[in-house]
C-alpha cells in the first residue's frame, strides 16, 4: 500500500529540475576554472613585468671623448 504516488507529471518536473540544477553546477565549474586561470595569468603577468623592469638596463648616454686641443700659430 503506498502512502504516496508520484505522477507522470511530477517525475517529468524533477528530471527537468534535476537537469537545471546539473546545468548550474556544471557552470559553477566552468567557470570557477576560467577565474582561477585568469587568476594566474594575471600573477604571471605582473611577475614578469615586474623582472622586466628590474632586468632592463637604463639607456646610457653616448660616450663621448674630450676634443682634442687645437694647435694654432703662437704669438708672441
Amino acid at each position: 500500500m503506498a502512502l504516496a504516488k508520484i505522477t507522470r507529471q511530477g517525475l517529468i518536473s524533477i528530471a527537468i529540475l534535476v537537469a537545471i540544477l546539473w546545468g548550474c553546477i556544471l557552470t559553477e565549474r566552468r567557470i570557477s576554472r576560467n577565474a582561477k586561470m585568469e587568476t594566474y595569468r594575471a600573477l604571471r603577468d605582473m611577475r614578469y613585468l615586474k623582472f622586466k623592469r628590474r632586468v632592463e638596463p637604463a639607456a646610457q648616454p653616448p660616450a663621448t671623448t674630450p676634443a682634442p686641443p687645437s694647435v694654432g700659430p703662437v704669438l708672441g
